[in-house]
């Protein structure tokens, strides 16, 4: 049960990111992990803290509870994702210009 709740967990991680357009790289930072340890919990090959749940959380944009099986993506409080959305559209305004 252990392995599939980390793999949920990893793939919800994944998933989230994914579709907020968010790098591997850019959420770890915004977590304050290494990527490496963020790719391992991905994978769901690696045990996560609750306080590193937390974090990936809150640099996801949910609420922690939302990466539980079962359970609906909450929005949480805005933050770092927003911030880093915001980065990209004016990276993307400047190449153009």
């Amino acid at each position: 049960m252990a392995d599939e709740l980390l793999e949920h967990i990893g793939k919800t991680i994944r998933a989230v990111r994914q579709e907020q357009g968010s790098s591997l790289e850019e959420i770890a930072f915004a977590a304050g992990l290494s990527y490496f340890y963020l790719s391992q919990i991905e994978h769901g090959r690696r045990n996560l803290t609750i306080r590193a749940l937390y974090k990936i959380a809150a640099a996801l944009g949910i609420k922690p509870v939302s990466l539980l099986p079962g359970q609906p993506l909450n929005a949480g409080p805005q933050g770092k994702p927003e911030v880093l959305k915001t980065l990209r559209k004016l990276q993307a305004q400047i190449k153009d210009l």
